[in-house]
């Protein structure tokens, strides 16, 4: 939005050096106390005046000056309001375009339910405070065989039951689980907290207790029944560095014998206090060994469970572990630091932002449905079942190839809908539901499914017309919330007024006088002709700006510097490298960068700059011609400045000047113009309806 931003700064700062003359004084009855002025044909409300008065005072105190210059600078902005639009710059597609941009990213605090938004962060807080251990059993399902999900339910129901009647859970899961790893850890995810699965798996985990078994629920991989083992508080992160001693499943006997010799090694090593960073060097862990086995902060459920046990097992910063083995080989753990979870507070930005990229963020846009169907009188048509409300369910809670949601969608169900034509679908218009007093019909609905692209092909044409039109249903209601946001909230309003006559303000000052004033060279450089004697130099001093990479460079380039006429100073190497031929010996600091950064590019960068009195002490100090002493910088780099050119007083030429000749031909051409406006549209201001705004 810098669009905007520059814009506001312009109306609301810049214009207190407005060129307008002063508007006509006027007073106004009673029956036309709420306006405060007149601008042109325009009428300005008080309360809109206030409010945008308000918005902009940063705290100032408001006097009759602050008023009176203030509602100036207003009707200046709204001269330029009304230009733009009598040139109808808002209804440019750019504008257009751009305008939708700002209000889309606006209106998204507005299109969500915010206390729903509330309770999951509350939710996912009060969760991420445990970690759970949990063991599931899974069962997949074919999507495009709906006999196939019957079959995976009735089959995660009867595991369930052997569960339930003393069968092992590990030993169910490790014979009846689709899930792979299964095989090897029964069905254990080990310890996890919120955010870490599939926000229904989690549902489920977190609202089942400990011992217990879950009922059958489904996620995208299939039908699950789960187990919590164990609950506890969420253990923080830690970080650690380690010592890596590869061994794989398949070691030999002579690998095994040769670790066990290293890691006795190892631990005389450090019981005689050799410190840990020394013996990193031993490591097989070839990315963690490039930081003396430093591993990232991590909390649980991150690494495996024999390193990530011992790992928060240790107590003391610095303290080294026992040997623990895991699947990667032998590990010796150094413990490096510890934090807690953070507060709610510290997280609560973090969580939204999880929110967002999670599954979980639905919630809040069910809740705003729910609340437009409510406030605008909602109806389905038609309907077979009581399933009004089935969209505003999480769609896989619902058997879709069996829900008839109303007859007057039956024609549909019998579409081919990869090949199907919308010219050649009929259908008798029936109502399918009604919103704030307006009838959508299967017309729409048709018009709807035109709009749509299916790539695969559509087996169960029920269950694919019931999701769309769920789909279709939920934008029907944000869309009609959508375009009643202006309406409804005042606020948002005025905001989008901003952006609007922002955007304008922008193109058209940018039409009539930023662009302009750089593009119109002619009379740019004519404007400089006619106030060169504003474009002075003070007391400044031109440079050449050597900055070095380090002293020894620094060295070598003072040692040329001030034998610019000698090549004794010279390697065979450089000397061919420049090549000075004909013309004589002079080190140029062409030639000089040429050299010097013969072994490496960012030795030496060399820039003209113009300094003032007082910019540099080292110019400063030295403020004649020649080389000033070395200005040795925080990263060890050396700046050293040859003076050259003292310009105190000099006129500057309209290159050095370029910079401040646009920006006073912008002033100018802006005030030229603001005198057409004022003609344009003549001004009144009521100062005893703005002045009313002192007594509230």
């Amino acid at each position: 939005m810098n669009k905007i931003f520059l814009t506001v700064l312009a109306i609301v700062s810049s214009y207190f050096n407005s060129f307008s003359e002063i508007p006509t004084i006027s007073t106004i009855n009673d029956s036309q106390s709420n306006i405060v002025m007149k601008v042109g044909s325009e009428q300005v409300l008080l309360n809109d005046f206030t409010a945008i008065l308000n918005k902009n005072n940063n705290n100032k105190k408001i006097t009759r000056e602050y008023l009176d210059e203030y509602a100036n600078l207003f009707v200046d902005f709204k001269r330029k309001v009304l230009y733009a639009e009598e040139m109808k710059l808002d209804t440019s597609a750019s504008f257009i375009k751009e305008l939708a941009g700002y209000r889309k990213q606006l209106a998204r605090p507005y299109l969500t339910d915010k206390a729903a938004e509330e309770d999951l962060i509350i939710e996912a807080y009060d969760r991420l405070k445990y970690e759970l251990n949990v063991s599931h059993i899974l069962i997949t399902i074919d999507s495009e065989n709906p006999d196939d999900t019957l079959v995976a339910f009735n089959k995660i129901n009867a595991l369930r039951s052997q569960v339930l009647s003393g069968e092992d859970f590990g030993k169910v899961a490790q014979l009846n689980s689709d899930d792979p790893s299964a095989k090897s850890n029964k069905g254990n995810l080990g310890y996890f907290t919120a955010f870490r699965m599939l926000y229904d798996f989690e549902n489920k985990a977190y609202n089942t207790e400990v011992g217990k078994v879950s009922t059958p629920f489904k996620t995208q991989y299939g039908y699950h029944i789960l187990k919590v083992n164990d609950k506890r508080l969420n253990r923080g992160e830690v970080k650690v560095s380690h010592i890596m001693l590869e061994e794989r499943e398949d070691a030999t006997p002579q690998e095994i014998e040769a670790n066990k010799m290293q890691i006795k090694e190892l631990k005389e090593a450090f019981e005689s206090g050799t410190s840990f960073d020394e013996m990193v060097k031993f490591s097989d862990d070839k990315e963690s060994k490039k930081k003396n086995g430093e591993l990232p902060w991590f909390s649980s459920g991150r690494m495996v469970p024999e390193f990530e046990e011992m790992a928060f097992s240790l107590k003391e910063v610095g303290e080294i572990s026992e040997p623990v083995k895991t699947s990667y080989g032998w590990h010796f753990i150094k413990l490096i630091d510890t934090k807690p979870i953070k507060t709610f507070e510290e997280s609560k930005a973090e969580i939204q932002q999880k929110i967002k990229r999670d599954s979980r963020s639905s919630k809040g846009r069910t809740a705003l449905i729910k609340r437009i169907k409510e406030e605008y009188g909602f109806k389905q048509h038609n309907s077979d079942r009581k399933y009004n409300d089935f969209y505003t369910a999480p769609l896989n809670q619902i058997d879709m190839s069996k829900v008839t949601i109303t007859s007057a969608l039956k024609p549909f169900y019998n579409i081919d809908l990869n090949n199907w034509k919308r010219s050649e679908f009929k259908s008798a218009n029936k109502t399918l539901f009604t919103l704030a007093n307006t009838a959508y019909t299967q017309k729409d609905f048709a018009d709807y499914l035109a709009t749509l692209k299916f790539f695969q092909k559509v087996d169960d044409v029920r269950a694919e017309i019931n999701k769309r039109y769920s789909q279709w249903v939920n934008q029907t209601c944000v869309d009609y919330e959508d375009s009643r946001l202006e309406e409804k909230y005042p606020e948002f309003k005025a905001i989008m007024d901003e952006y609007h006559d922002g955007i304008m303000l922008f193109d058209l000052m940018d039409m009539k006088v930023w662009s302009k004033a750089v593009e119109d060279t002619v009379g740019l450089q004519s404007y400089y002709e006619l106030t060169k004697e504003n474009y002075n130099w003070g007391e400044s001093v031109e440079v050449d700006l050597f900055t070095c990479a380090n002293q020894d460079v620094a060295n070598r380039l003072r040692t040329m510097l001030n034998n610019r006429y000698s090549s004794r100073a010279l390697t065979q190497k450089e000397l061919e490298l420049v090549n000075f031929g004909k013309g004589g010996v002079y080190l140029s600091n062409e030639k000089i960068s040429l050299i010097l950064n013969l072994e490496n590019p960012n030795n030496l960068r060399i820039s003209k700059k113009v300094f003032s009195k007082g910019e540099s002490d080292a110019i400063d100090k030295k403020w004649k011609p020649g080389l000033t002493a070395d200005e040795i910088q925080s990263d060890n780099s050396v700046k050293i400045y040859n003076l050259i050119d003292f310009k105190n007083g000099k006129q500057k030429s309209f290159e050095e000047a370029r910079g401040l000749v646009i920006t006073d031909y912008q002033n100018f051409l802006e005030s030229v113009w603001m005198k057409e406006l004022e003609k344009k549209y003549p001004a009144e201001i009521y100062y005893d309806v703005l002045y009313s705004i002192l007594k509230k």
